[in-house]
């Protein structure tokens, strides 16, 4: 009898430690992440980059030096980028990995492929971005990795999970005119 009250014990302890944890699936939050992260791109691309700001992770901007700074650096980058004959085509998100969850914030990463019209062709260049929210999941804010791994990126952003997967850097495809 004293067993069958141990064995009962257990499987109580055992479902009621399952009831508390809640698996996170990409499914319920990608949706919103893709959408956020069509909306970012959709906003470099008009230069809109006031409004393209709210989607960068708050402490990115905070490293740029604020808001009004970002938006400085951005417009002189997409400046010097056209004066040398580049020109963003087109943005393309795909679809959000695991949703990895760390002290208050869900996290995943997003791949980004951009179409540059380069001098004598097109570029596509592949990319991966990490998704981040505060809010449990309501709004997003991106990274660009810039191809760095997640030990190089935790040296500045040292909140990310280490469960964060980051593909290796892809080599740009060039096709010519």
């Amino acid at each position: 009898m004293r067993y069958i009250y141990l064995v009962i014990l257990h499987l109580f302890f055992f479902f009621s430690c399952l009831a508390q944890t809640k698996p996170i699936y990409p499914s319920q939050y990608s949706k919103a992440i893709s959408k956020q992260a069509r909306i970012m791109g959709k906003l470099l691309l008009k230069k809109d980059f006031k409004s393209f700001s709210k989607y960068t992770y708050p402490k990115v901007v905070e490293m740029m030096g604020g808001k009004k700074k970002m938006i400085e650096v951005l417009k002189e980058g997409l400046k010097e980028m056209e004066s040398n004959g580049t020109k963003i085509l087109s943005v393309t998100i795909g679809e959000p990995s695991q949703i990895v969850a760390i002290e208050n914030e869900l996290q995943c990463t997003v791949p980004e492929t951009l179409k540059l019209k380069v001098q004598n062709g097109t570029l596509i260049t592949i990319s991966t971005l990490i998704a981040i929210s505060i809010d449990n999941g309501k709004n997003w804010y991106f990274v660009d990795t810039s191809g760095e791994d997640i030990q190089s990126m935790k040296k500045n952003l040292p909140n990310l999970s280490l469960d964060l997967v980051i593909p290796e850097k892809v080599a740009p495809i060039f096709y010519k005119d």
